[in-house]
């Protein structure tokens, strides 16, 4: 039977090379065997610090789904020659009222 170590326990590190690691106000002496979480201990020390215990797998990540940003030109208020460009949650991304093509050309810059 495999023991299955949850990913919230600490494990066991022994502290190799020369001079003192100072971990939680204690300082762990080189040989000293210590105890703590797998994201307590640096990866710049993990060349000094050596697990004895095996590291739990973190748990796996969701796929994050990118949706691209739309963003829409519209006349500002009944004008025929001034436009606004907005973002999907109808936010005004322009502060100056722009000329159409102005307007159209940073609508097509910031959709990439």
């Amino acid at each position: 039977m495999e023991r299955v170590r949850a990913t919230n326990q600490p494990i066991r590190w022994k502290k190799t090379g020369g001079g003192g690691f100072i971990f939680k106000g204690r300082l762990i002496k080189p040989g000293q065997v210590f105890t703590a979480h797998p994201d307590e201990v640096p990866k710049a020390f993990r060349d000094v610090c050596i697990p004895l215990d095996e590291i739990p797998a973190p748990p796996p990540q969701e796929e994050i789904e990118y949706v691209a940003s739309a963003y829409t030109v519209k006349p500002r208020g009944n004008s025929n020659t001034w436009f606004d460009v907005y973002d999907a949650n109808d936010k005004k991304i322009n502060e100056k009222a722009l000329t159409r093509a102005t307007a159209e050309q940073l609508a097509k810059d910031l959709a990439g």
